[in-house]
């Protein structure tokens, strides 16, 4: 189970999930939503409010545009992201009413670098979007291309960490058949998610491994009635693992 040093820190972040979720929110729906007494939430959001983290509209709070340029710094510094995005972009532009999704791993959950292709509802507008993140690694195809390539000992400790729970109906919620796939997914090279995320959505994804460390993956989703019954038998697989190797080449020459 997690451990939080600084309770106040974990106070304040869940205020700005909070906010995040429900959108401009008052005191009072903040504080109930937390069980804290509404003194604590209120100090809570105008510290937060002090250093730009959210902004106050006649007694409501919404999230502030500093948190976009947080983003935008973590994610252009970001190493995968240097090395891949332009050929996440190839990919989504040789891939029909899909879109790609660029994702690293970050303390054993999902971080998804560029969704080129994604808007809310699952269609493609062709242009990088928002998508949802922060995912467990076992809900999604690129999530588990991933969990297939670390060692054993730090699947057993992220499974434990975090539990195996469900997206959607479809998700992988068992150990033991979550660690079988695991293994075909090594030997084949490639993983599939067929509406583990996203009901009625299909996802195909390759592992991006650079001096013999797993740094991300690389994955193509769209309606499951756009993939063959079987994504792999299709050669969109393939195609998906040439790009994770492009992407490869390029973190292991990029000078330094």
């Amino acid at each position: 189970m997690t451990t939080y040093p600084v309770a106040a820190v974990k106070l304040s972040h869940d205020i700005i999930e909070t906010v995040a979720e429900r959108g401009p929110t008052g005191v009072t729906a903040v504080a109930d939503a937390l069980d804290v007494p509404k003194s604590t939430a209120h100090d809570h959001l105008r510290t937060l409010e002090a250093v730009g983290y959210v902004v106050n509209e006649s007694g409501t709070y919404r999230l502030g545009t500093k948190f976009l340029h947080l983003g935008e710094t973590a994610r252009s510094s970001h190493e995968l992201f240097v090395n891949g995005r332009e050929e996440a972009h190839t990919l989504f532009d040789d891939t029909d009413e899909k879109y790609v999704q660029l994702v690293t791993e970050e303390n054993g959950r999902c971080g998804v670098l560029l969704a080129a292709g994604w808007r809310q509802g699952g269609h493609t507008t062709g242009t990088p979007g928002a998508y949802p993140s922060d995912l467990h690694l076992h809900t999604n195809a690129p999530g588990k291309a991933i969990l297939a390539h670390k060692d054993a000992e730090t699947v057993e400790r992220l499974v434990s960490e975090t539990g195996l729970p469900p997206r959607t109906a479809n998700t992988i919620t068992d150990e033991e058949r979550l660690l079988a796939e695991l293994e075909t997914i090594r030997d084949d090279g490639y993983a599939v998610d067929e509406g583990e995320l996203i009901a009625g959505m299909t996802g195909v994804a390759a592992p991006i491994v650079a001096d013999e460390r797993v740094r991300g993956a690389i994955a193509v989703y769209g309606p499951s009635g756009a993939f063959e019954a079987t994504p792999g038998s299709s050669g969109l697989a393939e195609t998906v693992r040439q790009s994770a190797r492009t992407i490869e080449a390029n973190l292991i020459f990029t000078p330094e």
